[in-house]
């Protein structure tokens, strides 16, 4: 089941079958080589909140991972972005983030349980950690702290964290040698002006269908 090209496809973050938060994008390709998908700036979304409201950046570490999450309503600024999410299922989507101008801006790996696509888009563990490729592509590892908080607050298995960093550090391999998709492809990339910013579909709360990471490894 592939998607069409232009049709709104909601990116949703999830653990433990709650949706933490909701990212509605523009569907460019979508087929065997994997999707790509456009997040354009102003965006409406849902972002994570803290049980009593506060969003979840806000809270100290040491507080963040010990109580749930829920979602409230937000906007996607400052950059647009593509994400691409590769064939085979690898614990990882690619962002390129373009800035005000459309300039491309940098890479940016989300490390997440494999997405499950669903009948509005798809569905993931957002696993903390991140790796930030400038263009000459140099790397910097992201929010390695809120990793090491979310094991310490038992939410995320140390196991799942193993896998998570060896994730981190394949991507930073194929980015400092600059294999694809970090060759330079997309870079230039522009959104066809037919597009409109793409509204928070009514089905941004439907049962969630991601597999937990510890299932995942489990299985493997």
């Amino acid at each position: 089941m592939y998607y069409e090209p232009g049709r709104t496809a909601l990116v949703r973050h999830c653990r433990g079958g709650v949706v933490q938060g909701v990212r509605p994008c523009v569907v460019v390709e979508d087929g065997p080589d994997g999707t790509l998908l456009w997040l354009a700036r102003d965006t409406p979304m849902r972002i994570s909140l803290y049980a009593d409201g506060r969003p979840v950046r806000d809270v100290p570490l040491a507080e963040r991972f010990t109580a749930p999450w829920h979602t409230g309503p937000g906007v996607w600024t400052g950059t647009s972005a593509l994400e691409w999410i590769p064939p085979g299922a690898p614990w990882h989507t690619v962002y390129w983030f373009f800035d005000g101008a459309g300039r491309f801006r940098n890479w940016y790996v989300n490390v997440e349980t494999p997405p499950v696509r669903w009948a509005h888009g798809f569905d993931s563990d957002d696993l903390e950690l991140d790796v930030v490729i400038a263009p000459d592509r140099s790397c910097v590892l992201k929010d390695e702290d809120e990793l090491e908080a979310a094991v310490a607050a038992g939410d995320i298995p140390t196991r799942v964290a193993d896998r998570t960093r060896l994730e981190a550090a394949k991507a930073i391999d194929a980015a400092t040698a600059g294999r694809p998709p970090f060759d330079g492809r997309l870079t230039d990339f522009v959104p066809d002006p037919s597009w409109t910013v793409p509204t928070l579909l009514d089905e941004w709360d439907a049962p969630v269908v991601a597999t937990s990471a510890e299932s995942l490894l489990t299985r493997s």
